[in-house]
């Protein structure tokens, strides 16, 4: 899959809002160095498409953990491959005390201060109609959040198999992925007062943050929407040690996540695990068989990436299992806002 697709429809000629892109520089470490760049390109080619229709030039912050990256890589990269971003957008190189995923996006939404916030990875790259997508709901003057579509990028027998087996949707999935109650921090937009007034939470997971965040929104009332008009192609995984980690992770966040969604008691837990396994073993394997096309992966190539599937979920099981028999956990931080929508952001 390239980094660039057919935009879906034609984008309506109406003045985009001020916004803010905030972009983490984290994945980008770990990715191949060509997906990063291939991601910033495609970026630079969408602002440029939508240049006229920009009331002001947008704000691109690129946040960076300064302990394991230089401003000067950054600088480089863009040069490189996107020299247009600098007289397309204003460009902040943000260093930061050795921030991780989560607190690089919510340190870049303190300091935003348009009406949209839009979040990007990396090593994600926007396709045609990515800002129409994302920025059109907010028509609405309650919506408050809006999730794109990201669609996770294969060139080889590894990335394919992910890309039928990861949470993203392949591209096709444009009417399933709408009907899903995520948002992914990789590819959404926010209305900048409400975002800053209601960051991530701080947890002890690795990537549940957004997931806690959507559901605590959700609950108080707080009204959102997920688009396929918004696509983002993103990096693959950068090879089997980084996947094995990745497993391990996963495991781990998912016995966090059924610790207070699903059940506090140990047995269930692991109960839980077991059916978190079977379950995504079942869709991947499934998708293997019935959608390996899609995505190029040759027939006689599929009862290996079934292996490799099963390798992967088996080492989450593991993680999730260590982690229901020896972690204990605390309650979540509180919310920080009401439990219904304060007046402020109540329209109409």
């Amino acid at each position: 899959m390239t980094m660039t697709e057919t935009a879906p429809s034609a984008a309506t000629e109406a003045p985009l809002p001020p916004f803010t892109v905030i972009v983490e520089w984290e994945n980008a470490i770990d990715v191949e160095d060509e997906w990063a760049k291939r991601a910033m390109t495609c970026f630079q080619d969408e602002l440029e498409r939508a240049h006229n229709r920009m009331t002001v030039k947008p704000r691109v912050m690129y946040l960076y953990d300064e302990g394991a990256v230089s401003a000067s890589t950054i600088d480089n990269v863009i040069d490189e491959v996107a020299p247009k971003l600098r007289t397309l957008a204003d460009i902040e190189l943000v260093a930061t005390p050795g921030l991780t995923y989560y607190k690089l996006k919510n340190y870049g939404v303190a300091r935003a201060n348009t009406d949209f916030v839009i979040m990007l990875d990396s090593d994600a790259g926007p396709q045609p109609g990515w800002l129409e997508g994302l920025l059109k709901p907010f028509a609405d003057p309650e919506m408050m959040a809006v999730g794109g579509f990201t669609v996770l990028g294969h060139e080889d027998f590894l990335s394919r198999t992910m890309a039928l087996s990861w949470i993203f949707n392949l591209p096709s999935e444009r009417k399933q992925t709408v009907k899903r109650k995520k948002i992914h921090a990789n590819n959404c937009a926010f209305r900048g007062d409400f975002i800053r007034s209601n960051p991530f939470p701080d947890l002890p997971a690795f990537k549940k943050q957004c997931g806690f965040w959507l559901r605590d929104i959700d609950q108080r009332g707080f009204k959102w929407t997920r688009t396929a008009d918004a696509m983002t192609i993103h990096a693959p995984h950068p090879g089997y040690k980084f996947l094995a980690w990745r497993a391990w992770t996963t495991g781990m966040d998912r016995d966090f996540q059924g610790y207070h969604t699903v059940t506090k008691s140990r047995l269930g837990r692991v109960g839980f695990a077991f059916q978190f396994f079977a379950s995504k073993l079942f869709r991947s394997w499934k998708r293997i068989v019935t959608k390996g096309g899609e995505v190029g992966l040759p027939v006689w190539q599929r009862p290996f990436a079934m292996l490799v599937t099963l390798g992967f979920f088996g080492a989450a099981l593991v993680g999730q299992l260590q982690s229901a028999l020896t972690r204990s956990f605390g309650p979540l931080p509180e919310s920080p806002g009401a439990r219904t929508p304060p007046a402020a952001f109540v329209h109409g």
